[in-house]
Formats: C-alpha cells, sequence, structure tokens
C-alpha cells in the first residue's frame, strides 16, 4: 500500500526535504519521438482539409456536390 502524506488526524504532511513525492517518480518521461509524429501528422492532415476547401472554392459549379451547398 502506498504510503499516505497525512497524519494520525487525516492533515496533510509536507514532504520531507530531498524526498520526492511518489507520484512524482511514478510518471513517465516524454517521448519527444511520438510527440513530433503525431504534430507532423496533425499538421499534414489540417493542410489536406484546407487544400480541400480551396479546391472545392475553385472549381465552383464544376463539382456537383458543392453546387448545392453554395460554393
Amino acid at each position: 500500500m502506498p504510503e499516505s502524506n497525512r497524519d494520525a488526524h487525516g492533515a496533510d504532511v509536507p514532504p520531507v526535504a530531498g524526498e520526492q513525492p511518489p507520484a512524482a517518480a511514478e510518471q513517465p518521461r516524454t517521448s519527444w519521438f511520438f510527440y513530433g509524429l503525431g504534430l507532423s501528422l496533425q499538421t499534414f492532415l489540417w493542410f489536406l482539409l484546407f487544400l480541400a476547401i480551396i479546391v472545392a472554392v475553385a472549381v465552383g459549379g464544376k463539382l456537383t456536390e458543392f453546387r448545392y451547398v453554395g460554393f
């Protein structure tokens, strides 16, 4: 059972100097590779979305699906 930072009356007790709280020791490190991969993938997908909107607006009446929605 993990140690609690509470005394016998249920009040919070500050940690001892130089001692890390248990939650801080268990946090996983950030994987910068997956962070960069996800960020680049999201940027690419947003680029494709805006490119599709620009193409739809540019060709306007030639796309049957977009004629009905006012592009």
